[in-house]
């Protein structure tokens, strides 16, 4: 094999390669599905399992909920040689919901954080040494709605809803924002329920997440979750949480 001709075979490489990495989940999803076109050669009958299966797939592609958030960071005092720590704080939380309208969205939400807590702190302040700052964990949905808009995701992104929550201190209650948060969404379109077994993008648990300035964004998947579980869920495509989906409003 000359020269030239190993040229084009390692070029050859180099490009099925680079074009298989560009290849995006969607069109591995179409690659590889049981309604492939690699498939094809394969006559036997798809069971409605495999069907459902593959379903669950595609619509976790199509419109799994994104997590986005912003951060900022503060110093504290700390046993150092510096005298000084530096801790991240999760100030927005985003989710956007691909295909969502408000009238057309099935949306259940629980969320929790660990702020400071802030009467723990005054009661422990005063020990001996240098006192750390309480942090426990608390159910969050209620603050973070309280404080959120809704939106459409911008044409660029994609179409969809885009919820979006600040994160504050409160006087004598919450003396921090929170360092991390974990939230559990079961997100349901009109093509979810007209096919419906599960109901919901992911299952009938939905996804979970957790969200840290250090680590980003983390799906929890099959991990145990038992302090989220307990969480309050804020149903909000119902009638008495629907005005956390009115666009534009600000609270």
């Amino acid at each position: 094999m000359g020269p030239i001709t190993w040229i084009i075979a390692i070029l050859g490489v180099l490009y099925l390669i680079a074009w298989y990495l560009q290849q995006t989940p969607l069109q591995n999803f179409l690659s590889n599905c049981c309604w492939s076109r690699q498939r094809a050669h394969d006559q036997s009958p798809i069971s409605q399992k495999r069907q459902m299966e593959e379903l669950d797939r595609l619509y976790l592609i199509l419109y799994a909920p994104r997590i986005s958030f912003t951060a900022e960071e503060e110093a504290l005092p700390a046993d150092n040689r510096d005298g000084i720590t530096y801790q991240g704080y999760i100030k927005t939380l985003t989710i956007d919901l691909p295909g969502a309208t408000p009238n057309n969205i099935r949306l259940d939400l629980s969320m929790i954080g660990d702020p400071m807590d802030y009467q723990l702190w005054l009661e422990t302040r005063g020990a001996p040494g240098l006192t750390e700052r309480p942090h426990t964990v608390r159910n969050m949905g209620a603050h973070w709605l309280r404080n959120s808009t809704c939106e459409w995701i911008p044409v660029a992104q994609g179409q969809g809803l885009r919820l979006t929550g600040v994160f504050k201190r409160i006087d004598r209650e919450l003396g921090s924002l929170p360092r991390s948060v974990s939230l559990r969404v079961r997100y349901g379109t009109p093509f979810t329920a007209l096919y419906g077994v599960q109901g919901f993008i992911g299952g009938a648990r939905g996804l979970a997440f957790t969200v840290t300035p250090e680590n980003g964004v983390i799906a929890l998947r099959n991990n145990p979750t038992p302090k989220l579980d307990s969480a309050q869920v804020y149903k909000l495509g119902e009638q008495q949480c629907s005005v956390f989906l009115q666009l534009g409003i600000r609270r």
